[in-house]
């Protein structure tokens, strides 16, 4: 840790008791700032007109304390930082993973809000990520939820499980909800070049649905793909989907490159497709600048939004 994050740290567990400074813990955070033109302001995420935002800036504290050699505390606290919007003066945080657990040679278990397995699944396939361009836009099933449970298991011959449920009164809906994803490879794609998960989600927000996603890396190409069959629960709408999308690192430079469609009307209320083009310049490890250009194709309209932005993370 370095010295600024240890001073942040010391200042942020400074009101919890003694024993919580034997914790090893880390403050990490985004901060960003986008400029973006979007036509109609029919995509999620964005506004008609010129904007200047802060998409999913974020601070948070994760870290685990030793209870034994075999055991161990864990815990996250995340917020969305939404002050840097004239519009959210007043309300400048936001929920995001918050939660607490123990973790042992059995994997891991924790309780509070977080990624359902489901969206976790996704991996590193969605290369516009957190932008207008994000899979989310057309393909149900992103979501992060409270008072849900999350097992996660180690990781053995590179295979490993997780497993979300949500009780009955917290499933957002009036049946008791689960997501189970299955994955093979590196889900980060750093000790492995590939990348497989199998999932399904059945009655969290009101969604019942099967994933499949495939991901690959090889020198300096990443190609990714992920194909969704979805429903919600009282079967009324239902649909595939899927998404492809590519990336080559040239230099500090990382031209990518994603197309995705869903015909269950979940997202919007017609049929969407969407392309998004765009390139990341890299300055070092924690910083980049980038471009986009993204539309949505609707049965009866479309969209379209153009951003620039720069994002650092600490």
């Amino acid at each position: 840790m370095t010295a600024s994050k240890t001073l942040i740290a010391l200042g942020v567990m400074a009101t919890f008791s003694s024993t919580a400074f034997a914790a090893d813990y880390n403050v990490y955070g985004k901060a960003e700032v986008q400029i973006a033109d979007t036509d109609k302001g029919l995509m999620r995420y964005t506004k008609a007109g010129t904007q200047i935002d802060a998409p999913f800036s974020r601070i948070g504290i994760k870290g685990d304390h030793k209870l034994s050699d075999s055991l161990k505390v864990v815990f996250k606290y995340e917020v969305q930082v939404k002050g840097f919007e004239n519009d959210d003066t007043k309300s400048p945080f936001s929920s995001r993973n918050t939660y607490v657990g123990l973790a042992g040679n059995w994997g891991t278990l924790v309780v509070g809000r977080n990624d359902t397995r489901f969206k976790y699944s996704e991996g590193k396939v969605d290369q516009f990520n957190e932008t207008q361009g994000d899979i989310a836009q057309i393909l149900p099933g992103q979501d992060r939820l409270g008072d849900t449970l999350t097992y996660s298991s180690k990781t053995y011959n590179d295979l490993s499980f997780s497993f979300t449920y949500a009780p009955k009164d917290d499933a957002s809906n009036e049946e008791t909800g689960f997501a189970a994803t299955a994955i093979y490879g590196d889900r980060a794609l750093k000790a492995k070049p590939y990348y497989i998960s199998l999932s399904h989600t059945d009655s969290l927000n009101n969604l019942v649905a099967t994933r499949v996603v495939a991901a690959y890396k090889f020198d300096a190409f990443q190609l990714g793909a992920i194909v969704q069959d979805s429903e919600n629960l009282d079967g009324s709408k239902s649909g595939t989907g899927y998404l492809v999308s590519a990336s080559y690192k040239t230099g500090s430079w990382v031209p990518k490159i994603q197309l995705g469609k869903d015909s269950s009307k979940l997202r919007h209320a017609e049929e969407a497709t969407q392309w998004t083009l765009g390139t990341d310049y890299i300055l070092d490890k924690q910083t980049n600048l980038y471009a986009l250009v993204t539309q949505l194709d609707l049965e009866s309209d479309d969209d379209t939004s153009i951003a620039v932005g720069m994002k650092y993370k600490f």
